[in-house]
């Protein structure tokens, strides 16, 4: 397991960053100069809007309440948020990234509202120009948090993407003439700064705003559209890799990127620019990834800071794109596996930690999986989405909040935690989780799947081996975990090592734990019943939480097997080597489990 950030990387990171926030606070009155502009651009074209925004949160900003994360400030129905302290940092990122737009535009261009309540409809434009026009009074100018790179990218991009639904008026006003003159003024700035901004996703949206501004605004603007589309390019090099998978190991960065890339071609299409192979190429395998990331009801396996996603979300962005008729199980770029047969479907991790700079979000989970069937999710990651209380963050890239092998209570893998390293770096990953290797057979009678990583190697000596098996028919899903010293290396201990096999259960899921402490039975929303047995244990089952919907953490449960390890074993015998089966059962009586708290 090496070492990625060491203390001169820190000391760069530094240096770096004191310097810019000197020029930031030193240049700020010229910079202010600098960006005035005379010009006040005219739309050309209009872009697609990349995703649809929730209908009642935007009427919740109608009333003068903002919610992000869980949190919410309410500034009244005339009010605006901008003369208010936010509640958080990450909350004022989200509100002066105009996130709050396609709420509105929700709202704006919602059919059912325009017939049942059409003020809605026109209240919806006029909030969004106040709202518009009040930030250009406060932060129009210039401020360092407000026209920070990643922020400044975020809000441009929205503004472009609902211009025409929110702020489109056909003849100009003085104060529309106010705000495109704003807008060039931070598209200027952005062109300044973007190679400032954050490595990943946020600078592929960086890139393609650029884009968005040459294609669709007047007045020499063409300077924008041939360097946006340059860095576009370089940045679908870096970013994008040759499965359609996302650099980070992301699915939602897999939609993030594919929603950007369809809003910048839209613009080009109606302005009837030639676009480029190379977008295209990146639709075109981005597309097939978002269904290799789908349950079979809708939503999305949540690895890697992803959550479940809408269902409303994902239809809208397949009704753009061809994703073919041919499936694909495995993504050996991304380092995902896909085992389907007859309704049932296990997404499981092979792949390692994501290279520097693409680390800040991923988790360490080497070997986790999820499993679903039609109906629904049943063994689940804790997961995480955006809209969850910070504190939760770290402790969701914990090893032990996935479905997956814990040894001596670690981690397979470091994150940088606190101290002045983390201020600089971000939650990067110190020590990755990491090399894995992984095989597969496709058989009539079923798919074998076997994987290893060496998360452990350097704490304990022993690399961790998972093997699974879905039968044909979707109803016998197998698994072997063993723990064993690599061919040719010296054990570190003779010792035994404590360890737990987790397993997460989905919300909802109905489960009784066996007086023998051995087997369970689990009952999934409507009655469909599955068996877990295993050879090891004691099987315990414990409490958990899911983070991968909603804006709270749900109650839920984990199964998981505990056993002891020998520090120098070759995973043959039983300390070393764990199975356990899921068998379906068909549909359960529910009453089973009314009282399933005196069972353990």
């Amino acid at each position: 397991m090496t070492k990625r950030i060491r203390m001169t990387n820190v000391a760069a990171a530094v240096a770096i960053k004191s310097y810019r926030r000197m020029t930031v606070e030193m240049g700020a009155p010229a910079r202010s100069l600098q960006l005035k502009t005379m010009h006040t651009p005219d739309f050309l074209a209009f872009p697609t809007p990349p995703l649809s925004g929730n209908v009642d949160t935007g009427l919740q900003i109608l009333d003068g309440r903002f919610t992000f994360g869980g949190q919410s400030l309410d500034v009244g129905e005339n009010g605006d948020p901008w003369s208010n302290a936010a509640p958080s940092e990450k909350f004022a990122f989200r509100l002066h990234s105009f996130e709050w737009l396609k709420d509105l535009d929700a709202v704006a261009t919602d059919p059912k509202l325009n017939k049942t309540q059409p003020h809605q409809v026109a209240k919806a434009k006029t909030r969004a120009q106040f709202l518009f026009d009040r930030w250009i009074g406060i932060f129009g100018e210039w401020n360092p948090y407000s026209w920070d790179e990643d922020i400044l990218s975020n809000r441009l991009f929205e503004l472009l993407s609902y211009w025409k639904n929110l702020f489109y008026e056909g003849e100009d006003t003085d104060q529309q003439s106010t705000r495109k003159r704003n807008l060039f003024r931070q598209l200027k700035r952005l062109k300044k700064t973007y190679n400032r901004t954050p490595e990943g996703i946020s600078k592929l949206k960086a890139a393609a705003t650029m884009v968005l501004g040459g294609a669709c605004l007047t007045g020499r603007t063409d300077v924008y559209l041939d360097k946006g589309l340059d860095l576009v390019e370089d940045e679908i090099d870096k970013q994008i890799l040759a499965d359609g998978g996302h650099v980070s190991r992301s699915p939602l960065r897999c939609v993030e990127a594919l929603e950007i890339l369809l809003t910048i071609e839209s613009a080009l299409v109606k302005r009837e620019i030639q676009g480029s192979k190379q977008i295209q190429r990146a639709i075109d395998r981005l597309s097939p990834m978002i269904r290799f990331f789908s349950l079979p009801e809708h939503g999305f396996f949540s690895f890697n800071g992803s959550g479940e996603f809408s269902a409303k979300r994902l239809d809208n962005l397949l009704r753009q794109v061809s994703v073919g008729s041919k499936r694909f199980g495995y993504a050996p770029h991304t380092g995902y596996q896909r085992l389907e047969r007859n309704g049932t479907v296990i997404m499981a991790d092979s792949g390692s930690s994501p290279e520097r700079p693409y680390d800040l979000e991923a988790h360490l989970a080497p070997l986790a999986f999820e499993m679903a069937t039609e109906a629904g999710r049943l063994i689940v990651n804790c997961g995480w989405n955006d809209n969850q209380p910070s504190q939760w963050r770290e402790p969701m890239r914990a090893t032990a909040a996935h479905s997956t092998l814990v040894l001596g209570n670690k981690n397979a893998g470091k994150l940088l935690s606190g101290g002045l390293a983390e201020q600089v770096m971000g939650p990067a990953i110190q020590f990755p989780a990491g090399p894995t290797r992984s095989s597969r057979k496709e058989q009539d009678v079923g798919t074998w799947l076997e994987a290893s990583h060496e998360g452990y190697l350097a704490d304990f000596g022993l690399i961790h081996r998972r093997r699974l098996y879905l039968d044909a028919t979707g109803e016998d899903f197998r698994g072997e975990d063993s723990l064993l010293v690599p061919l040719g290396e010296a054990p570190l201990t003779s010792d035994l090592i404590p360890f737990a096999i987790r397993f997460h259960l989905a919300p909802r899921t109905r489960v009784t734990l066996a007086q023998d402490q051995n087997s369970a039975l689990l009952i999934q929303p409507g009655g469909q019943g599955w068996r877990f047995r295993t050879d090891g244990g004691p099987l315990k089952l414990e409490k958990s939480v899911y983070l991968a919907r909603g804006h709270r953490p749900i109650r839920t449960e984990q199964l998981v097997i505990l056993g002891q390890a020998y520090g120098d074993g070759d995973g043959q015998a039983r300390t070393n080597r764990v199975r356990w089966t899921l068998k379906k059962m068909g549909k359960v009586d529910q009453n089973i489990t009314q009282r399933k708290s005196t069972s353990r």
